[in-house]
């Protein structure tokens, strides 16, 4: 089953232009930056304490991006000025 290519300009079935392949490049290569940026938000959210599931709650109940990522840099700014109460047995 061959696939038909969707351009940009909406040329279905014919041969992309070497500008609409890069086009597409870019689009794939955008998904994966998307991906990478996805993976590197639950691993910071788990280094404070927040499971993926927390994180879609959070979305889905309204929060912003921005205001979780505010959220996330106030918990870690917590955990590096007061490690002791985080478990690692610094006492000062």
């Amino acid at each position: 089953m061959a696939e038909t290519a969707i351009s940009p300009a909406g040329r279905q079935g014919q041969a992309q232009s070497p500008l609409e392949e890069r086009f597409d490049t870019l689009g794939e290569a955008r998904h994966e930056d998307v991906y990478g940026a996805i993976e590197r938000l639950v691993r910071a959210a788990e280094q404070v304490g927040f499971t993926v599931h927390d994180l879609i709650r959070m979305l889905n109940s309204g929060v912003t991006l921005e205001s979780l990522f505010d959220v996330l840099e106030v918990r870690m700014v917590g955990r590096w000025v007061h490690p002791e109460s985080h478990g690692d047995g610094v006492n000062n």
